[in-house]
Formats: C-alpha cells, sequence, structure tokens
C-alpha cells in the first residue's frame, strides 16, 4: 500500500473513529505526544500513533494501527478503510439485484436511471425536512440543491452493482438550529429510511389503503409521491431487478434508533409503489391561495375611468417563499391603488405589498379580491 494513502488520515479523525468502535482513550498519554488507546473486547491490545502528523513516524504507526484493527476485527482492508473515509457522513447504499444475470452487467439506460432515482430520493426527503406534504410540485429549494451539491458518489462495491451516495453530517450546520438540534443531512436521510420502511411494511401487510389514507391525514407526512417516483426510477424495463438499501450512520454523532440498516425493495413492489404515487400525486390539488404577497410591480396596462384617474390591470413579480422563484400576476386596480403601482414602476426596486387571491392557472395568475396595495417602506 502506498504511504501517501495513511499520510492523509488525520490524527483526531483516526481517534474518533478508533472510539466510535469501542477504544478507549489512555488521557495520560497525552502529555507525551501520543493517542493511547484500550478496548476491553481485546484485552492484551493497544493502539497507539502520535498527535502530532508532521512525527517522524507517523505514517508508519498509523498503517500499523490500521493493520491490527483489520487483523483483530476480521475485516477486509477496503472495507474498514471505506468506514474511516465515510465515518462523517450518512450513506446509502443502493444494491441492484438483477436475477437474469446478476454478476454480468446491467443496461446503462438503466445504471443512468437508477442514478437519477438516488438523487430524486434526497431531494424529495430534503423538500419533506423543509415542508412536509405528500407532493412537491417543484424540488428546486435552495436548501434541498445544496445537499445534492454536497453529496458525493462513492466507489461501487464489488457484488450485484452498488450505487454509493454518502454525504458529511454536519454539511449544512448553518441549519442545525432551524431544525431541533438535528442535523438537515441526518434529517434527510432518516425520512428516506423511514419512507422506505412504511412502503415495505404496507405493501408486506396489504394494507396500503391504509397507509394512503394515514399519510394524507398527517400534518407532517414523511412520505411523497416524489419520493415513490424516486424509488419506480430503480425498476428494470424487464421487472426482474430488487433493490436494497443499505445505511450507514456517521458515527461523529448519535445514531438513530428505531431504524433499520437495510431495506429490500423487491421488484414485484414497484406497481404497488406506482399506485401508491398515483394516489398521493392526485390529492394535492393547487388551490387558490388567499394571502399577503411581496414583489415588484413590472407592467401597467392601465385606462383612464370616468373620473379621469387612471385604473385598471397591472402585472406583478410576487416573490415566493424558500428561494422558490417568483410568480407573475396580473391585478386589476382601483384608481387609488393604481397610482401606487405607478410610483412603485418608476421607482424600480420597490416592494410592493398586496392582500388578496392568487387564483390558480397559467402565468400571469390573475389575483382577485384585492385589500389593500401598498408599497413597503
Amino acid at each position: 500500500m502506498n504511504k501517501d494513502f495513511f499520510e492523509n488520515i488525520a490524527p483526531t479523525d483516526l481517534r474518533d473513529f478508533l472510539k466510535s468502535r469501542g477504544w478507549r482513550l489512555i488521557d495520560a498519554a497525552i502529555k507525551d505526544g501520543l493517542y493511547a488507546l484500550n478496548n476491553d473486547q481485546y484485552k492484551r491490545r493497544q493502539l497507539i500513533f502520535p498527535i502530532d502528523d508532521s512525527a517522524v513516524d507517523y505514517v508508519d504507526c498509523v498503517e500499523t494501527v490500521i493493520s491490527k484493527l483489520v487483523d483483530m476485527e476480521n475485516i477486509p482492508f477496503r472495507t474498514l478503510m471505506a468506514e474511516l473515509s465515510e465515518m462523517k457522513d450518512d450513506a446509502i447504499g443502493f444494491r441492484i439485484v438483477d436475477h437474469r444475470n446478476e454478476t454480468a452487467f446491467i443496461p446503462l439506460n438503466y445504471a443512468v436511471k437508477a442514478i437519477n432515482g438516488a438523487r430524486d430520493m434526497l431531494l424529495s426527503a430534503a423538500c419533506s425536512v423543509l415542508k412536509p406534504q405528500i407532493y412537491h410540485p417543484k424540488m428546486n429549494r435552495r436548501e434541498a440543491l445544496q445537499l445534492i451539491d454536497k453529496s458525493r458518489f462513492r466507489h461501487t462495491e464489488t457484488g450485484s452493482f452498488i450505487i454509493n451516495v454518502s454525504t458529511p453530517v454536519k454539511a449544512m450546520d448553518l441549519q442545525v438550529d432551524l431544525f431541533e438540534n438535528t442535523p438537515f443531512v441526518r434529517q434527510a436521510t432518516l425520512i428516506i429510511n423511514k419512507a422506505a420502511s412504511q412502503l415495505v411494511e404496507a405493501i408486506q401487510t396489504d394494507r396500503m389503503e391504509h397507509l394512503i389514507a394515514t399519510v394524507k391525514e398527517e400534518p407532517t407526512p414523511l412520505l411523497s409521491s416524489n419520493m415513490c417516483k424516486a424509488f419506480i426510477n430503480f425498476q428494470d424495463e424487464n421487472d426482474q431487478a430488487d433493490l436494497y438499501l443499505n445505511f450507514k450512520w456517521a458515527s461523529i454523532i448519535n445514531k438513530p434508533s428505531n431504524t433499520k440498516n437495510s431495506i429490500k425493495i423487491q421488484h414485484d413492489y414497484y406497481s404497488r409503489i406506482e399506485e401508491i404515487r398515483q394516489e398521493l400525486k392526485s390529492q394535492e390539488k393547487e388551490k387558490d391561495k388567499e394571502d399577503t404577497f411581496f414583489g415588484t410591480v413590472e407592467a401597467l396596462a392601465g385606462d383612464l375611468d370616468e373620473s379621469e384617474q387612471r385604473a385598471g390591470d397591472v402585472i406583478l413579480d410576487l416573490y415566493q417563499p424558500k428561494g422558490e422563484g417568483s410568480i407573475r400576476a396580473r391585478v386589476n386596480l382601483k384608481a387609488e391603488w393604481h397610482d401606487i403601482a405607478i410610483g412603485a414602476y418608476k421607482n424600480a426596486g420597490h416592494i410592493i405589498e398586496v392582500k388578496g387571491k392568487l387564483v390558480v392557472g397559467n402565468q400571469p395568475r390573475i389575483m382577485k379580491d384585492v385589500t389593500s396595495f401598498r408599497i413597503m417602506t
């Protein structure tokens, strides 16, 4: 093994990795510039390496520690190093088992479709963390896209075809305070785990109707039609591929309880998942929205009324929450409010506040029942 491989292992990372596997730090050795660790499971063994990675024998010591650990745990070197490299990540392995020819190949188009399924699964889970609902019309929320940017496509493994995707569990620490002190990445991974469990249990126990009814009534549903669609992406054209989701939890924070580390989506489940998807998507019909909106005036199309005052249509660009872009809307304003709109239009950058009902439809959408219109001060 190339010595550079061990040189890239940070002392604190190796220490934390060993502690996560039951090794206890001996404080007395720290004053001598060493990390020394004992483990009750291996009474006569001790692992020692320098605290300072610039020490002359650092690389040799790290190599010795890794070799000892491989021997004691009877674990393949490659497996151990993969676990070390992913110790800060929540990871999901998507293992595809094709019963026709498990060891030879899978079609390239199917491989691309499966990778897109993994991506969409993470996106839908992230959107459900931000706003739990049974259908996400657009999965382009800023935080969800950021989670995808932070995720990594790991080396595939031997044995079937395994797509490994991992995300540093603290990659989005700015969101920690917003989500009950549980990292955003962990919450998204948990949603995938629990949603998959819900699907499998409902199909196996023939309680799909109960699951659909329950999800529709839940104020914060874990399962969405988008999540179902992500699972369906793993269905091959011959309907012969089973999918195993293998979860690995970052060891630098507490591992979750009441979760399954491996979940099997059997190939005959996909048609039933599609049924659930259709039911959930049909439920979430977009509705007219009565609210207070903020935006800018983009165009004026009013006419003079009987009092020689200008009134009529105005085109607005209304901001959407959480970075979801904007919506063009047409609103008919009386003269008093139309004058305000003219002022906002002439002063680029002025933000207006309008209270009314935004009607579902193509853009520009219609806004009606306006009760107030003003420039923000």
